[in-house]
């Protein structure tokens, strides 16, 4: 059975998450679930490492383009995450607070999904 992309996917792998995380590159509205999310920031993790630890220009700037490629999408997952535990995707801008606001944000992500959180769902 699969899982429309209108729905969050609950306990989804690391293909299936990735996949879907470049699927709805600019879609803000919708939910995702906490694997969802997840995945797709580990990879974006391990890619920043390698841009730190890299010593070569031509991935440094291959790194760097693909974090520019990949804004977007990450700033649309972290709304659809917040929908789900039913908070508005304008609470990511409790980043502009050194440290705080990534600690805020980070354990509101973490958070149980809401059942309020349905009004987010797109209409099917």
């Amino acid at each position: 059975m699969t899982i429309p992309l209108s729905q969050p996917l609950r306990a989804a792998s690391i293909t299936e998450a990735y996949a879907r995380f470049w699927k709805k590159y600019a879609t803000f509205s919708g939910r995702a679930s906490r694997t969802e999310l997840l995945w797709p920031m580990l990879v974006n993790l391990l890619m920043l490492i390698v841009l730190v630890l890299a010593r070569d220009e031509v991935v440094s700037l291959v790194i760097g383009l693909y974090g520019l490629v990949a804004f977007v999408p990450t700033i649309a997952l972290g709304a659809r995450r917040l929908h789900d535990i039913n908070r508005s995707g304008w609470w990511q801008l409790v980043l502009v607070v050194p440290v705080i606001g990534d600690i805020v944000l980070a354990v509101l992500w973490l958070k149980f999904p809401s059942p309020e959180g349905v009004k987010y769902d797109l209409a099917a």
